[in-house]
């Protein structure tokens, strides 16, 4: 399948991943509530809505485990 019908991006606000259909001009974050244009230049392409899903969940996990509160919660 060479159709990349699914964009990742990035909340510009809170900074959280989330996927939106590669026809999307903006999106609503569903944790800080801000309405963001999408820059085609800041994405990362998805075949398959199923594939979206995995990378935004792989990446705001990356992202918690990093977290300085994190780190301090799990001492």
């Amino acid at each position: 399948m060479d159709v990349k019908e699914f964009i990742v991006i990035r909340c510009p606000k809170c900074g959280k991943w989330t996927y939106a259909k590669t026809t999307q001009k903006s999106r609503f974050c569903s944790r800080c509530e801000k309405q963001f244009k999408i820059d085609p230049i800041k994405v990362v392409y998805a075949e398959t809505h199923k594939q979206a899903q995995m990378m935004v969940k792989v990446r705001n996990e990356q992202e918690m485990y990093q977290s300085p509160l994190f780190k301090a919660k799990k001492r």
